[in-house]
């Protein structure tokens, strides 16, 4: 009986140090190139869009959407409170990429295009290309 337990131990200690030499060659790997402002900006306010809506139930699909929703808004807000905006001409040519999604899945123009910006806001694009840019 104690020697189940001691391997059983031992096994969850080895999971434990595999999965955290795994993560460290994740980070090492992803350290060679440092983040730029933008980049590092989005992945904070990401992260306290997910802590905001952490508490929200799933269960339902209007759930989910309300979730989504409001996990888009806390992006957007803490980001514009960090000096970025959306960027007009990226509305422009997602308006017109959404008509085409629109058209091809059969959904609204709306849908179409709120998938997209919720992507889009997530992404560091190169200057004059992404969602964000810095207020001016």
């Amino acid at each position: 009986m104690k020697t189940i337990r001691l391997v059983g131990i031992v096994a969850l200690l080895a999971i434990i140090a595999a999965a955290v030499l795994y993560w460290q060659n994740l980070t090492e790997d992803s350290g060679d190139m440092p983040l730029s402002a933008l980049a590092q900006t989005i992945n904070q306010c990401d992260l306290i869009a997910g802590k905001a809506a952490a508490g929200l139930p799933e269960a339902l699909a209007f759930q989910k959407l309300e979730k989504m929703a409001r996990q888009s808004r806390v992006l957007d807000r803490c980001m514009q409170d960090r000096g970025y905006q959306q960027d007009p001409a990226w509305v422009d040519r997602a308006n017109a990429r959404a008509a085409e999604i629109a058209q091809a899945q059969n959904i609204s123009h709306n849908e179409a295009f709120e998938t997209l910006r919720r992507q889009a806001m997530l992404k560091d694009e190169p200057a004059g290309g992404g969602y964000w840019r810095a207020h001016k």
